[in-house]
């Protein structure tokens, strides 16, 4: 591809990245919940499952399965159910938030697996992602791009995304906005968690809608 091309790619994956929605409520939900480093291997997570889907697209395979409706409804259930159960999670947590210092960190290293699989579960379950890409790559892909190309096409698509995510992690731990989320733990969790469970439910909304 020519240099215009990378950077009309560079600009539709920002553009896309920092869209509301799903993937961003789950970032702010696991910094509130376990602090900066939470919320950044969450969105590190994430970006790997991005890129996974960016280079399944721009090799054709996503193409293929998002043609099987089985497999396509069966993305759209787990997807849904895990931003449902993050989102209960989130509700009945008892401890206090843990952001009250901008370096506070998890407990262990499984914490930090939680938050990276979480968030790469979140892009993986998401198959508008690969529709987004399809729509994408379809104009950049040709049939004589090299492997070197759509793999840089994929480390692309998850660098930005892990670049927007880690930035809202440490955005919340590093100014003002965590102390005001820490003075008000319960309700934050609250709506934090019904934020999550309500998006799932119009997820899952959706799905039926279309089996109909």
């Amino acid at each position: 591809m020519d240099i215009t091309s990378w950077f009309q790619l560079a600009v539709i994956c920002f553009l896309g990245a920092i869209s509301p929605g799903p993937s961003l409520a789950l970032v702010i939900s696991n910094t509130i919940a376990g602090g900066r480093i939470y919320g950044v291997v969450t969105g590190l997570g994430h970006a790997t499952g991005i890129g996974w889907w960016a280079l399944l697209t721009a090799v054709g395979v996503a193409e293929v399965m998002v043609d099987q409706s089985g497999i396509l409804l069966a993305l759209q259930s787990s997807g849904a159910c895990l931003l449902a159960y993050i989102g209960f999670r989130t509700m009945i947590a008892r401890d206090s938030l843990s952001v009250q210092r901008a370096d506070a960190r998890p407990t262990s290293s499984g914490m930090l697996l939680k938050g990276a699989g979480e968030g790469f579960l979140i892009s993986l379950f998401n198959p508008k992602i690969a529709l987004f890409f399809l729509a994408i790559f379809s104009h950049l892909v040709h049939s004589d791009s090299s492997w070197i190309e759509t793999g840089l096409m994929g480390i692309t698509a998850a660098v930005i995304d892990a670049c927007w995510y880690v930035s809202v992690a440490l955005m919340l731990t590093g100014t003002n906005l965590i102390k005001v989320f820490r003075d008000r733990d319960t309700i934050i969790r609250m709506v934090s968690g019904m934020i999550l469970i309500l998006i799932a439910l119009y997820l899952l909304g959706v799905m039926l809608r279309s089996l109909l």
